[in-house]
């Protein structure tokens, strides 16, 4: 329970009653705000109304402290704007410094690389290079910036040991610099978990103490979904709500490290098979192809289904997952996505996909054919420091990590429109209510 860090004279005495469950169930402030009295009733368990009286004192005094905050800055105008300008320089320096992947296009697309304090997601299937990818990190985040941060790594993993072997090969690739200013593997720690109450007991008790104990500037989970997939078999709705908050709880661990130490968490992350109910799912009867948020009454039968369709989670989920949204790639390709779904998705500030085409094989001629070289593609999906990549950046894996097949200027477009690709999303038809007078 985070509620004296927030709040340090916040009065516990009315809700000394309330804390001890609360504490256990690690409910945080921004979940007392966030969440419905009887939800956080429900979680703990507790009496709805001293849980309601404990939301309403917290967000009164929330609001008390902002306008103490408020008047303490318009206290000085001059000491306001040059605390302004100290913000905005250091603002720029945090900006600057990222960990850098060693690609010149890779970096291009993220803008310079992986940036801390925020959680990265790098999903995709088996053989895609997703854990050379973070062992790379892990050795560039050793380098001076503005390549790296000049601080040591940590590699959580719930798949198997660290593999050193690939690690000594890679930093064949450091020979050229002076002994003094390359990677170690003394400057990479990690630590395997088994099962989720070992990796909760890891992260939020033991890697607080050794991200300013080793001076780490990168944390590694490899992966996130193993032991999550281990112990929640099946599918149930209990099962789902339980898994869901687990991943919020893990979330809010991981962001609080991120944002308090300054430091880059990269998680990795494997993919699901789905299946596409859009054709099926909206062939149901004109009562229940409206909602009363979007009434559809006066709209054609045609367009509000189409609206209907267009607003759903199986079509929106192509902005976010990485999946559904490649005009060049075959079906069988196109129904993947992340696994742990939607609460996963909100916890991640950012998401890089790796795909790798089918295997198929070439014609050669007469009667031999030989394996095709697998075509390995990469692609930021959402972050905030950096754009959606279109075309996604073609790489193979070296001997030295993940390395694009591209020359650097081939990679230079002309500036798109934002909705090049998405036209129906401008469709008026679609978005409009009953109550809209025009479209905005």
């Amino acid at each position: 329970m985070d509620l004296l860090d927030v709040l340090p004279d916040f009065d516990l005495k009315p809700h000394t009653h309330l804390l001890h469950s609360l504490d256990k169930n690690n409910v945080t402030v921004s979940q007392l705000v966030a969440l419905a009295p009887t939800e956080i009733a429900r979680i703990c368990p507790l009496p709805p109304r001293d849980v309601d009286r404990l939301v309403k004192d917290v967000v009164k005094a929330l609001q008390q402290d902002m306008l103490r905050g408020v008047k303490r800055k318009r206290k000085n105008t001059a000491d306001t704007l040059g605390e302004l300008r100290n913000e905005a320089k250091a603002t720029k320096i945090h900006e600057q410094t990222a960990v850098s992947t060693l690609d010149l296009n890779l970096d291009g697309a993220l803008n310079g690389g992986i940036r801390p304090g925020h959680i990265t997601e790098l999903v995709g299937e088996s053989r895609t290079g997703k854990t050379t990818f973070a062992l790379g990190l892990l050795l560039s985040v050793q380098l001076a910036p503005p390549v790296g941060l000049g601080k040591s790594g940590i590699f959580i993993t719930s798949e198997g040991p660290l593999n050193t072997k690939r690690l000594n090969q890679m930093l064949a690739s450091y020979a050229d610099l002076l002994p003094e200013q390359r990677p170690s593997l003394d400057q990479i720690h990690t630590i395997t978990v088994t099962d989720l109450e070992a990796q909760e007991h890891i992260l939020r008790y033991q890697l607080p103490v050794a991200v300013p104990r080793y001076n780490v500037g990168l944390v590694v989970l490899d992966s996130v979904t193993a032991n999550f997939r281990a112990e929640y078999g099946t599918r149930t709705a209990a099962q789902l709500a339980e898994r869901a908050a687990e991943l919020t709880n893990l979330g809010n661990t991981l962001r609080q490290i991120a944002v308090e130490h300054d430091v880059a968490v990269v998680v990795t992350n494997q993919v699901s098979d789905r299946f596409d109910d859009s054709k099926h799912l909206f062939r149901s009867s004109p009562a229940t192809a409206s909602s009363p948020a979007t009434p559809s009454e006066n709209l054609p039968p045609a367009v509000a289904e189409r609206r209907q369709m267009t607003q759903s989670l199986d079509h929106q989920q192509r902005f976010f997952t990485g999946w559904g949204d490649d005009k060049g790639t075959t079906q069988h390709e196109q129904m993947k996505t992340p696994a742990l779904g939607l609460a996963w998705a909100n916890q991640i500030s950012a998401r890089i996909v790796l795909k790798m085409e089918s295997e198929r094989q070439e014609y050669v001629g007469g009667s031999i054919w030989k394996d095709k070289k697998p075509s390995r593609t990469f692609a930021v999906v959402f972050a905030p420091w950096a754009p959606t990549t279109k075309p996604p950046i073609r790489y193979e894996i070296a001997a030295r990590g993940i390395v694009s097949t591209a020359e650097p200027e081939k990679l230079v477009e002309a500036p798109r429109v934002a909705h090049e690709g998405h036209a129906e999303l401008l469709d008026e038809t679609l978005w409009a209510t009953d109550e809209d007078e025009e479209f905005p």
